[in-house]
C-alpha cells in the first residue's frame, strides 16, 4: 500500500534525466518501458472518470466536465477507457473504484467530479477512503488556505465547511494557485484523483496540472466524402481488418454541406495512419483530406 502510494508521488514529482535527457513525466508503467534496454510493447497510459451527483443523474444538471477531462486527456496522448454516472452514494462509489482501478492498471489513472462540498451529500472523500481502508483526517494545509480566503471574506470556519478539509489520509495534495478558489484542494490517493465537480473549478484544476498525464502522441487525419455510409461500409470494415493498431470511425454530417461523412482515421503511429488513409482512398472517393490539429 505504501510503495503503491510512493509512486503515484514519483508520477507528480517531474521530469526525469536520463544520460543528460529529459524525459516527460509518464506512468510508472510506461515510464519503465521507455526506459529499458529492450524495444518493449507499449502500454499506453489509460484514465477512468467517475462523475458524482445525483443531479447529474436526474438530469437537472448537464455534465460538461467529462467532455473537457476526455478532450484534454486525448491531447496528452491518454486513452480514456471509461466514464461513469454514479450517484452520492458511498458504497456506489466505492464499487466502482475499485474496478475501474483494475481497468486503468497500476499506470493509470481514476478522475473523479463531484461530491466533495459541505453538506450530507457530499460523500467522495469518505468513499474514497473507504476503497482503501484509510482513515479521514483534517488537512493543515488546506484548513489553513480555507480560513484565509473565509475570514477574508467575513465568514467563519463552521463544522461543515471544515468537511471539505477533511481527506483521505495519508494523501498528496496539490493546489491550483490560479484558481478563483485557490484553497481547493486537488487531492490523490494512489491514482485516484479528487475534484470538486463544479465546471469552474473542475476544469481550469485539469488544465492547470494536465502536463503531469502524458503518453505518446495519437496522429490524426480527417477524409471527407458525398459518399454515404451505406455505400462505403464493405471498404472501411476490409481497411479496418488490415489494420488493427488504427481507429477507423465515419460520422455523418449533421447539417447541410460540402461533404455527407467525415473518416476520422487515427493512431499512435503517423506512418500507420497515413498508410490507412491511403487505402480508403482508393476504395471510397474522398473530395477533401487533412490531419487533426490537437488543441
Amino acid at each position: 500500500s505504501t510503495s503503491r502510494l510512493l509512486r503515484a508521488m514519483q508520477r507528480w514529482g517531474g521530469a526525469r534525466k536520463i544520460a543528460g535527457r529529459v524525459l516527460p513525466l509518464a506512468p510508472h508503467a510506461l515510464r519503465r518501458r521507455l526506459l529499458s534496454s529492450s524495444p518493449p510493447q507499449l502500454e499506453f497510459p489509460k484514465a477512468a472518470a467517475i462523475i458524482i451527483g445525483d443531479e447529474i443523474l436526474s438530469g437537472s444538471i448537464i455534465d460538461s466536465n467529462s467532455s473537457f477531462l476526455c478532450k484534454t486527456l486525448h491531447s496528452r496522448g491518454v486513452d480514456t477507457v471509461r466514464v461513469e454516472y454514479v450517484r452520492d452514494d458511498k458504497a456506489e462509489i466505492v464499487e466502482s473504484v475499485l474496478r475501474l482501478k483494475n481497468m486503468v492498471g497500476e499506470g493509470g489513472w481514476i478522475f473523479t467530479s463531484g461530491g466533495i462540498g459541505p453538506t450530507h451529500d457530499d460523500v467522495t472523500y469518505e468513499a474514497i477512503a473507504g476503497a482503501f481502508s484509510l482513515p479521514l483526517e483534517v488537512h493543515e494545509e488546506t484548513l489553513q488556505r480555507m480560513t484565509a480566503y473565509y475570514h477574508g471574506r467575513g465568514l467563519e470556519i463552521t463544522d461543515a465547511r471544515k468537511r471539505m478539509a477533511t481527506l483521505p489520509s495519508p494523501c498528496q495534495v496539490r493546489f491550483t494557485e490560479s484558481l478563483s478558489v485557490p484553497w481547493v484542494p486537488l487531492a490523490i490517493v494512489h491514482n485516484v484523483l479528487i475534484l470538486p465537480g463544479i465546471p469552474r473549478l473542475f476544469q481550469p484544476m485539469i488544465a492547470a496540472h494536465k502536463h503531469h498525464f502524458s503518453g505518446p502522441s495519437f496522429h490524426a487525419m480527417d477524409l471527407y466524402t458525398k459518399v454515404g455510409e451505406g455505400d462505403m461500409a464493405a471498404a472501411l470494415s476490409s481497411v479496418v481488418s488490415k489494420h488493427p493498431h488504427v481507429h477507423i470511425g465515419s460520422y455523418p454530417s449533421v447539417q447541410e454541406g460540402p461533404w455527407l461523412v467525415r473518416i476520422g482515421v487515427e493512431g499512435r503511429n503517423r506512418q500507420q495512419v497515413e498508410e490507412a488513409a491511403a487505402e480508403i482512398e482508393q476504395n471510397v472517393k474522398i473530395d477533401e483530406k487533412k490531419w487533426r490539429e490537437e488543441e
